[in-house]
């Protein structure tokens, strides 16, 4: 009996770099599925969770094994492999954890509420990243990748609008004449003529549009999409979330309602040329056009899916560029006190399709340079032979490009374990460098911070773990 359970079973391994929500929807059940990170050091058990007669949970681990039924498993898979493609960096990943075995973790019982509040700080950290990464980073496959909730462009595409409006309301007309019905208000005369002389045609004051330009016709398009796009059901935090959103979008289009639309193909059409092309007087318009393209796509792509790949969805992020971006905001905190330069690209002699970067570039008053690479991946007092060769590059390619030396390269990773050591000096690639650089002397170190816990968590802005890390940055740079 017990050798046919086992075979009914199936393993799913998410070793991936994204984390987050994913929602699949099989028969009439509807499965959330957290993926946490592998930084927290509070672990979860990994068993279904009944949430309601409808919606099941269940909590995933990065990089720990869980044991699925088969068919369960297969769709769970096939949906990690989904969300992959869309992160998959063009550069080349060295991870250094590849060979670690999986530590057996003590899995700590949890209750359809602690799943549901579990789930909802995921969705902070996902937040947290949209609302803080960079164009740059937006690839064309996550412009268009359907099943991905467009939340966060929704709710960038309303909130730029509405400031907006002063914008739109300028191309509007008042308008007072005899109508068959009545339009926005009934003028003081047409009340009194109702009564003095009846008549089928009544005096109206209304406002009409004026310039039928193609840009505010895109943005109609864009709205109009956004208020009759529904939330699969299941997850009250993030419905209500997302109904408020559609519903600010609704407002909005009810505001402009005499501006018409276009087709959905005429909008996407008619949002390119914009983008290639603004005319002057719509360049406040201009932050607006690449979001709406993206909505715009997002919903064309969605039309074509068949019913099955629109049975899942998935609110995530990508866990390395997370971390890059946390530690980038706790700097931004000490205001001037040094230049940061994230992202600065150098060519490397390995194959990848596009330069590699140096996450964090940062200079002191004194004109001392830091190196800093983020790692999502565990810290080792001597690091794996491809990260002290990535770092010796940079010191290189910053020394060529720059015509000066860093003085310090940095790994900087997320704590594995609550009391690691928060700073090591590696000193046997530090006297390498010493060499190399003729006596020159630039240090290299292996830096560790806490990962935001579920404890520290309470918003979107992550303001309580930004503020915790930023005296132990400034503390690693000041060494």
């Amino acid at each position: 009996m017990e050798m046919n359970e086992e075979a009914s079973k199936e393993t799913v391994l998410p070793n991936h770099d994204f984390l987050g929500l994913v929602g699949i929807q099989h028969e009439d059940i509807l499965t959330l599925y957290g993926v946490v990170p592998r930084f927290w050091y509070d672990s979860f058990s990994d068993n279904r969770l009944i949430l309601d007669s409808k919606v099941h949970a269940r909590i995933l681990t990065q990089n720990k094994s869980t044991q699925m039924d088969k068919e369960e498993a297969v769709r769970v898979q096939e949906k990690i492999n989904r969300v992959k493609r869309i992160y998959q960096r063009d550069e080349e990943v060295i991870d250094q954890d590849e060979d670690d075995p999986d530590e057996p973790l003590d899995m700590g019982a949890i209750s359809p509420d602690e799943a549901s509040e579990v789930l909802e700080k995921l969705f902070y950290l996902c937040e947290f990243y949209h609302k803080k990464k960079k164009k740059q980073d937006i690839t064309e496959m996550q412009e268009i990748e359907s099943d991905g909730l467009p939340i966060f462009q929704f709710e960038e595409f309303v909130d730029l609008l509405e400031q907006r409006t002063r914008e739109l309301r300028r191309t509007y007309r008042t308008v007072v004449e005899d109508v068959g019905a009545v339009r926005g208000r009934i003028t003081t005369r047409g009340m009194m003529m109702m009564v003095a002389r009846p008549s089928p045609m009544i005096e109206c004051e209304y406002e009409t549009f004026d310039i039928q330009a193609p840009l505010y016709k895109v943005m109609m398009s864009t709205l109009d999409v956004i208020r009759s796009t529904r939330l699969p059901r299941g997850f009250n935090f993030l419905e209500k979330k997302f109904e408020q959103i559609c519903r600010r979008g609704a407002n909005l289009r009810m505001k402009m309602a005499e501006i018409p639309s276009f087709h959905l193909t005429t909008a996407i059409r008619e949002c390119v040329k914009l983008n290639r092309r603004l005319p002057r007087m719509f360049r406040p318009f201009e932050e607006l056009l690449p979001i709406a393209l993206q909505i715009l796509k997002r919903e064309s792509h969605r039309l074509k899916e068949d019913e099955e790949e629109r049975s899942s969805w998935h609110v995530t992020a990508p866990s390395s560029k997370l971390w890059e971006l946390m530690i980038e905001e706790s700097l931004k905190m000490s205001g001037n006190r040094w230049e940061i330069h994230p992202q600065e690209r150098i060519k490397g002699p390995w194959h990848a399709r596009t330069p590699k970067s140096i996450d964090l570039c940062i200079t002191d008053h004194d004109d001392k340079v830091t190196l800093v690479d983020a790692k999502y991946s565990v810290a080792k007092p001597t690091p794996s032979s491809e990260y002290q060769y990535q770092q010796f590059f940079y010191a290189v390619g910053y020394a060529a490009k720059n015509i000066d030396l860093p003085n310090k390269v940095a790994l900087l990773h997320p704590q594995h374990l609550r009391n690691q050591q928060v700073s090591i000096g590696v000193e046997n690639l530090t006297d390498e460098l010493q060499t190399y650089f003729g006596g020159n002397n630039v240090e290299f170190y292996v830096w560790t911070l806490p990962f935001p816990q579920p404890d520290n968590i309470t918003d979107s802005d992550l303001k309580a773990y930004i503020e915790m890390i930023n005296p132990r940055l400034e503390a690693f740079l000041g060494t």
